[in-house]
């Protein structure tokens, strides 16, 4: 299925999502980091990314920001998750494809990363 990355700060919620996401038949990668991640992109190429919004360091919003500016990254798809509500957000975090409120169902992340694979392949 899809390569998709995970960032998330809270090491506990990136293993349940990986868990839920590979479990769905997807290729799963975790980051802790923003920076990390962005590195990671540039190596594996995601289908999709799966991001917090607040995380020490490289944060969510500079994530989306430095993918928008990167050629190879501009076009993935982003879903961001954050317990702020979605007008904080959006405001925050450029160009992100979908947003899913902390916390959440696994089944409604599983569900969600479906429709955006779907509607962006």
């Amino acid at each position: 299925m899809a390569k998709i990355m995970v960032v998330d700060d809270e090491a506990t919620l990136a293993r349940v999502v990986h868990e839920a996401l590979s479990g769905a038949g997807h290729t799963v990668y975790v980051e802790n980091d923003g920076l990390k991640a962005l590195t990671r992109m540039l190596e594996i190429q995601p289908d999709l990314v799966v991001s917090d919004v607040m995380m020490p360091g490289m944060g969510g919003a500079s994530l989306l920001t430095a993918m928008r500016d990167n050629a190879y990254l501009e076009e993935v798809p982003v879903i961001v998750m954050s317990g702020m509500p979605e007008e904080s957000v959006v405001n925050a975090c450029p160009r992100y494809t979908a947003f899913i409120a902390k916390p959440f169902d696994l089944s409604a992340i599983v569900d969600m990363v479906n429709r955006v694979l779907g509607t962006s392949h």
